[in-house]
């Protein structure tokens, strides 16, 4: 399934977009949706149509050949090198075709210092991908270690197509001290592993020091908290009183008079598209938290944020894109306002130059349209 519903061409919006009752009971990552718009924003082109193959349906001789009167197909940046993938079904269709297939920002997701990548459905997809295109644009190194140990050498790396959404060789962060921080957000992840006590200590100390927007990605016991707070469900004392059960239950909240509750009520923010999260991003001073494209597209928005990195996904990425960082492995005696002050973007900055560069090369040397601005030419004086 696409990550949402394309409108007016190269908007994403979630597949609950407008549906409060629905959105509660279909967990949607808009994260996803980040990239899947930023690619389509990227991209110069008339149509885009979703390709659907599961795995207990045989594709019509008629739909493959509509598929072969494409001019490229395009995999949307995700997590797609990992030992648990499932891709026999759009393989097969796949092989069936003859158009170009690119892979636009993929990664890696492995356990810490495991240098077991894929198991042989992945690596069956992924060779494929590598025939049918000149290169590759991967996440980061590590990718680009994982998939060389499959024999896949042409890559470009770029870290991830919603760094570059507003398509601009060069990005300047807004610099902002931990004393001039007016509007804080927080990008949620609650179900990280290993995470859950230090995000709860983030949110409340947070919160005590700044005015803090929690954005949600998409967790069902909070969109239900959101809309319910708002009237906007059947029943909606109901839903949000068996929401608060339901986290009180996994010990998120810490019985009825916790003071993360209230936080919920008067702080939570859902957004159903992508451009409406990427406003409520553009109101903070700061960002900081788990989301990786929560926290990634504001600074596409030149708003600084700070990574807590997790994850081998996390850090790769950090690294790839010299996006300031604290990691959970690290935070014994931990003081966000000191982590913020040290933060140098101007490493990001440099790195966000470089890596469009190859994003550029990696569109042209695989024949896509693209709407990316031109560099400008560097002058030099003659002497």
């Amino acid at each position: 399934m696409p990550a949402g519903k394309v409108v007016d061409h190269d908007r994403v919006v979630t597949h609950t977009y407008g549906d409060p009752e629905k959105a509660t009971k279909l967990f949607t990552n808009i994260g996803d949706c980040f990239v899947f718009e930023s690619s389509l924003r990227i991209l110069d082109y008339a149509e885009v149509q979703p390709i659907y193959a599961g795995e207990n349906t045989v594709p019509t001789d008629a739909y493959v050949e509509k598929l072969n009167q494409l001019d490229f197909l395009f995999l949307r940046g995700s997590n797609y090198i990992n030992t648990n993938g499932k891709w026999d079904a759009i393989t097969a269709l796949l092989e069936r075709t003859k158009v170009p297939v690119m892979a636009f920002g993929i990664g890696v997701q492995t356990p810490d210092n495991s240098e077991d990548y894929v198991n042989e459905s992945t690596k069956r997809f992924l060779q494929l991908v590598a025939d049918r295109s000149t290169s590759l644009a991967i996440r980061g190194n590590l990718s680009q270690k994982a998939l060389k140990s499959i024999g896949i050498n042409k890559v470009r790396v770029i870290g991830c197509p919603t760094a570059f959404r507003h398509r601009k060789p060069t990005i300047a962060i807004k610099r902002v001290g931990s004393s001039d921080i007016d509007k804080l957000g927080f990008t949620l992840r609650r179900k990280t592993h290993g995470s859950q006590t230090l995000q709860r200590y983030m949110l409340r100390t947070l919160a005590e020091q700044f005015p803090t927007r929690i954005f949600c990605a998409g967790e069902l016991e909070e969109k239900q908290i959101y809309y319910a707070n708002r009237g906007e469900l059947p029943q909606s004392e109901a839903a949000l009183s068996a929401a608060i059960a339901t986290l009180t239950a996994e010990n998120w909240f810490y019985g009825p008079s916790d003071p993360l509750i209230g936080m919920y009520k008067s702080s939570l923010a859902v957004f159903e598209a992508v451009q409406d999260f990427e406003a409520g991003l553009k109101e903070m001073d700061a960002v900081t938290g788990f989301r990786l494209h929560g926290n990634l597209l504001a600074l596409a928005n030149s708003v600084p944020a700070l990574y807590v990195t997790y994850d081998t996904r996390t850090r790769e990425f950090v690294q790839t894109l010299g996006i300031p960082s604290i990691d959970i492995r690290q935070m014994d005696r931990f003081s966000f306002r000191e982590a913020w002050d040290r933060a140098d973007f101007s490493t990001f900055e440099k790195a966000y130059a470089l890596r469009f560069k190859e994003l550029r090369a990696f569109l042209d040397e695989n024949g896509m349209a693209h709407r990316l601005e031109h560099t400008a030419p560097v002058l030099v004086a003659a002497e």
